[in-house]
């Protein structure tokens, strides 16, 4: 009886295990997608001019060629009923975005007409990247561009975004918007209102107290010089937070499609 029991308990193991590694191939064969392009922007949606591909596909192609991680832009003009999260990571599986070993791929997919938008992370850049501040990017730097109508600039200012996230510049923000999603959140709203009021009243008694005094300084502060995490990311302006225009630029060809794999990192949202 015990014998028999282990059996159908290993048999179960066995048939988990199978179905988990065909799960990549079977995402494979429900979608229809496009061939794999040469350079890292497809822009099938037809959503970007010419000179605009072209520029960011330089900027993306010169920033794997330093750094091996891999950022791909794809464009559709439907995802004909695909839920648009799934349909990027497993775009992501199917064309081996980033590197075999590294896993150090990132898709970001765009439905015109869906209007729906989805960054994927690969599992190398989980860490640098995680969901928090993919929901970041989606949300203060590429939506508020699309809802103007400017798609370039929403796509420049959030690969800009996601490359300086990959290359680990926004560790203080990612804390920041992490703790906000979790229990925490309140009493971390909390602290950041006090730290500003203790800057401000600190402020005003410092500059009070030299007021009249020869040769006394007075003390400016401009919002940039305060904490990221206390101001935010003002993504849709071009120099605040992840937005920004120059990005990484420079050409050459493109070796993202090395055979990276996706999990199911990522976050998106609609216009």
């Amino acid at each position: 009886m015990l014998s028999r029991f282990c059996s159908v308990l290993l048999l179960g193991a066995a048939l988990s295990l199978f179905a988990a590694a065909l799960a990549p191939t079977a995402a494979a064969q429900r979608y229809d997608f496009p061939p794999k392009p040469s350079g890292p922007v497809l822009d099938q949606g037809n959503m970007l001019s010419g000179g605009e591909e072209r520029a960011l596909a330089r900027k993306l192609a010169a920033y794997e060629d330093t750094s091996s991680t891999a950022v791909v832009v794809v464009t559709l003009s439907s995802l004909d009923g695909a839920p648009v999260d799934d349909y990027a990571i497993s775009l992501g599986r199917d064309w081996g975005v980033g590197q075999e070993g590294k896993d150090n791929g990132v898709v970001v997919l765009v439905s015109k007409n869906d209007r729906k938008m989805f960054i994927a992370t690969g599992y190398g850049v989980e860490g640098a990247l995680p969901d928090a501040i993919a929901n970041r990017i989606v949300e203060r730097v590429i939506t508020p561009a699309f809802r103007n109508g400017d798609f370039y600039a929403g796509l420049d200012r959030g690969t800009d975004a996601i490359i300086r996230a990959t290359a680990g510049e926004y560790t203080a923000t990612e804390e920041a918007v992490a703790s906000s999603s979790d229990d925490g959140g309140v009493s971390t709203t909390l602290i950041y209102i006090f730290l500003i009021f203790a800057y401000f009243i600190g402020s005003s008694l410092w500059r009070g107290g030299g007021g009249n005094k020869k040769g006394a300084k007075t003390s400016t502060r401009r919002r940039g010089d305060l904490p990221i995490f206390i101001w935010g990311g003002g993504g849709s302006h071009g120099g605040g937070g992840f937005g920004g225009g120059g990005g990484v630029g420079g050409g050459g060809g493109f070796g993202g499609f090395g055979g990276g794999s996706f999990g199911g990192g990522g976050a998106g949202g609609s216009w």
